[in-house]
């Protein structure tokens, strides 16, 4: 009866430490507009939304930290429209900027974060 129990905390211990939410990494987004490399309008809608499913875990209505399943709230002190470098949310996806990495430990690919900062110095547009 000892041993069983013992099994089942080193069980309960590994699943717990790897119930993280944002373990799955996304595949990474391209866009390509036909136009040879040129910079297309970044949708808010389409392109930026699905970046944040791996995030709502602490990101969403059910923490207030930052809930980023609101436009208003990431125009609210952590984007500045048409300023990337300086957008607080931006820095976080770097690391940089005396900014934590968003998410911890797992750094976007790079096609997501410039689709973020294209996004933004194209004026954070809700489109």
């Amino acid at each position: 009866m000892k041993h069983l129990f013992k099994y089942f905390l080193i069980i309960s211990l590994g699943l717990f430490m790897n119930s993280c939410y944002y373990d799955a990494i996304q595949d990474e987004v391209i866009i390509d507009n036909g136009n040879g490399g040129g910079t297309t309008e970044v949708s808010y809608a389409t392109d930026i939304v699905p970046l944040w499913s791996q995030c709502t875990g602490c990101h969403g209505s059910i923490k207030p930290t930052l809930n980023i399943n609101s436009y208003t709230n990431l125009l609210n002190g952590y984007v500045i429209a048409g300023d990337a470098n300086n957008s607080v949310l931006y820095k976080s996806l770097l690391g940089t900027g005396g900014i934590s990495l968003m998410p911890p430990g797992s750094k976007w690919p790079q096609s997501k974060i410039d689709l973020v900062k294209t996004w933004i110095n194209q004026g954070a547009k809700n489109n």
